[in-house]
């Protein structure tokens, strides 16, 4: 009897899954954007939910979870029903926070079933005009001079900034003192107003402030063809390229048909020249994967900025 109930269950199971799968979506999808309004992420799931919507013919509601770097927000995506109905607005730090901050309530891969990625960016440096450094080398020199007296602002503790700004501490020898905020785009509006002197960011975020502070350099191989009055940190003679990346992800557990549905959406809006239109000022380059390369990517970036954070030497409780 036990073995009967047993079979019972899993066939009803199934059942009530294709169901669903058939025909979802019939009511809103949560977009979940684990920082705070007006950052990068919060910037490109806008466009993306946009799109999504029409795609879909469900509204995408977006929800700005911020907090602890990304961690909060992920969390909740996490522990979230594997039903399509909440989805993640993942970036690279997606795969930094378990290795810099304790008790970490997620894996990056294991948690997550990946349905693609969206595009990247390159980390540009900023200054608050008042800094007396046209440079990336002048900025280094007046760091080298000034010693835990320069402020650098980041998207939170164990965000894509913060470790930006940490790799560049340790390869110029220079020591700033960290203000993290709850995102990016806070971050930003504070180095516009002059509370804090410097900060690394992506162009999708400093966007709507770019006339209001100074470009320094851009942690990538090429300058950007969007902004090729910024030079690249090699060119001042320091070695540092950082690209940053976004994707979606749903909770583990997505039925499949969910998640092919959803991943053939993703695929034809990244393929429309319209969406690649709004990416290029933002200086996010469109990067289609598959879910398979999505998630070699996440797998490997959690390998290299373990090791990253091990050789730097930060932790947080």
């Amino acid at each position: 009897m036990p073995a009967k109930l047993a079979l019972a269950t899993a066939l009803f199971a199934l059942t009530n899954s294709a169901v669903g799968a058939e025909s979802y979506p019939d009511h809103p999808i949560t977009l979940v954007v684990p920082y705070a309004a007006g950052g990068s992420s919060d910037v490109l799931a806008r466009l993306l939910g946009e799109r999504l919507s029409k795609s879909l013919g469900q509204q995408i509601v977006i929800d700005n979870r911020s907090g602890a770097g990304s961690r909060l927000g992920t969390e909740t995506a996490a522990k979230s029903a594997p039903d399509g109905y909440t989805l993640l607005l993942a970036d690279m730090p997606h795969a930094i926070v378990p290795a810099i901050q304790k008790g970490v309530q997620y894996d990056p891969v294991r948690d997550f079933t990946p349905i693609g990625l969206i595009g990247t960016a390159s980390m540009v440096f900023f200054v608050n005009p008042a800094v007396k450094a046209e440079t990336a080398k002048d900025f280094v020199a007046l760091a080298k001079a000034n010693p835990e007296k320069i402020t650098i602002a980041s998207g939170g503790i164990g965000s894509a900034t913060h470790l930006t700004a940490e790799l560049f501490q340790a390869t110029t020898a220079i020591k700033l003192v960290h203000v993290p905020f709850r995102g990016a785009g806070p971050a930003m509006n504070d180095l516009v107003a002059g509370h804090v002197q410097s900060a690394f960011t992506t162009l999708a975020t400093a966007s709507s402030v770019v006339d209001r502070v100074r470009a320094l350099a851009i942690a990538s191989d090429t300058r950007l063809t969007t902004q090729p009055s910024i030079p690249t940190f090699r060119e001042g003679g320091i070695d540092l390229v950082v690209e940053h990346w976004w994707g979606v992800l749903a909770p583990a557990g997505l039925p499949s048909e969910i998640a092919a549905r959803l991943t053939k959406d993703l695929k034809a809006i990244l393929e429309s020249h319209e969406f690649a239109a709004r990416l290029e000022p933002l200086g996010v380059a469109r990067s289609y994967a598959t879910p398979a390369q999505f998630r070699a990517l996440i797998e490997s970036d959690t390998a290299r900025w373990a090791n990253i954070v091990k050789s730097v030497g930060i932790s947080v409780p």
